[in-house]
């Protein structure tokens, strides 16, 4: 085979192959084409799976049903912004009114129970005020405020305190004794048991006084237990023990000065005072 012979012969055998590549490539090309489009229409098929009106209607709707209303809103409102004109924006127009109206009911709840609780606190108030007795010392300028019903000649544990320009910030709650008999006791500790506790309060210092063949011993100190004091007073009974220099008197501490101990908490509460 001649030189100019064998040039064409590899020319055409090259040129043959140049065809037959472009002809793959463009085969190739095509497969590609359909399988892109392919994968847009699943992608689509998935979007419309995962978002689409049902499926977001019935998201909307596990939301509300776990309690989780502004869940459940929101997605209603991207469903019909979505999908204005489709049977499910209907339902979810109408299950989004009822969530709203709900709302607006627990709200309108929500402010009745708070105005009733305000009435019952204005009420507890004023009964407070009328069970409270007032002392102002016009030197001091202190009021000592007490409960009326605290008794005179008794066997009592009873809770008074201060107020100076309105507040009972310098003048904390205080706590009294008061040992009443026809023979002296000398007490000179107090033991509380409020139910399963027992309390001591250990030197305490009590101030004594007698007339008419009658004595009288009684403590006044400031309250420093405040765990102690709830206890007290939400015991259903509560022991109170004067321990002398010999003996010891126990009484029962009525349920009227229990009442009227956590009234005066309420009272040192509401001005001011922090338990």
């Amino acid at each position: 085979m001649n030189k100019a012979v064998f040039t064409l012969a590899v020319g055409l055998a090259l040129a043959g192959c140049g065809n037959a590549d472009r002809e793959r490539a463009e085969q190739l090309q095509g497969v590609v084409s359909t399988l892109q489009s392919e994968v847009s229409a699943l992608k689509a098929e998935l979007e419309t799976e995962r978002n689409g009106a049902p499926r977001l209607l019935a998201r909307a709707k596990d939301a509300k049903a776990a309690g989780d209303n502004a869940s459940a809103k929101t997605g209603l409102a991207d469903l019909i912004a979505r999908y204005p004109e489709k049977a499910e924006a209907a339902a979810a127009r109408t299950l989004l009114e009822g969530i709203n109206n709900e709302e607006k009911a627990a709200e309108k709840d929500r402010l009745a129970a708070e105005a009733r609780k305000a009435e019952e606190a204005r009420v507890a108030i004023e009964k407070l005020d009328k069970s409270l007795k007032k002392d102002t010392d016009e030197i001091k300028g202190v009021t000592w405020i007490s409960h009326k019903s605290e008794p005179v000649l008794a066997n009592y544990m009873s809770l008074y305190f201060g107020v100076k320009d309105g507040t009972v910030s310098a003048y904390p709650l205080r706590m009294k004794f008061n040992y009443y008999a026809d023979s002296w006791l000398f007490v000179e500790s107090v033991t509380i048991k409020a139910d399963d506790q027992v309390f001591n309060l250990n030197k305490m210092d009590f101030e004594r006084d007698n007339a008419a063949g009658r004595i009288w011993e009684w403590s006044d100190s400031k309250v420093e237990d405040m765990a102690m004091l709830n206890k007290i007073l939400s015991a259903k009974k509560v022991v109170v023990r004067y321990d002398g220099r010999q003996y010891y008197h126990d009484f029962v501490l009525p349920e009227s000065q229990k009442s009227a101990m956590r009234e005066m908490v309420l009272a040192w509460k509401r001005y001011g005072g922090k338990a």
